[in-house]
């Protein structure tokens, strides 16, 4: 099956595809498997989609926004991952709950899906240096956005 195929056509819950390459900015999950709510009351969940919550590492950004996908796939914290859409499936706005703050936040006005590869294992240990002074440098700016404050979203 073509990744286009398989990512028009995945369940909720299913597992990413992987990749063996490092992209230029590669992204961390810090949450995962979050309700995602058409309404501003989170009175009414979106079944089809879960939310994932990520943290570009990219010291070169000076101003630090996580994003916060749609997604049917399931990631784990602590993953890295690529950046990578499927334009074929959308979603109208989308509440969630915020992990750190509790409050309800906009998610969205429209976004389209998010279906991201996961680093291997094997291209992570070839990269760990990289990785670390990536966090490295992320952690200012990180600690400036407030990211990185609980245990759930801390960068090494």
């Amino acid at each position: 099956m073509s990744e286009e195929t398989s990512a028009s056509t995945a369940q909720l819950g299913a597992r990413p595809e992987e990749t063996d390459q490092l992209p230029i900015v590669p992204y961390r999950v810090l949450y995962t498997d979050l309700p995602v709510f058409s309404d501003p009351e989170c009175r009414h969940q979106n079944p089809d989609a879960r939310i994932v919550i990520l943290l570009p590492l990219d010291p070169d950004d000076q101003i630090l926004e996580l994003d916060v996908v749609p997604t049917r796939y399931s990631y784990q914290p602590g993953q890295i991952i690529t950046w990578e859409l499927n334009n074929k499936r959308t979603w109208e706005a989308g509440w969630y709950r915020n992990p750190d703050t509790g409050q309800v936040e906009q998610a969205w006005t429209m976004h389209v899906e998010f279906v991201g590869q996961v680093v291997q294992p094997k291209t992570l240990e070839a990269n760990r240096q990289k990785l670390a002074d990536l966090e490295r440098r992320m952690a200012p700016i990180a600690a400036a956005a407030g990211v990185g404050q609980h245990s759930s979203t801390r960068i090494n």
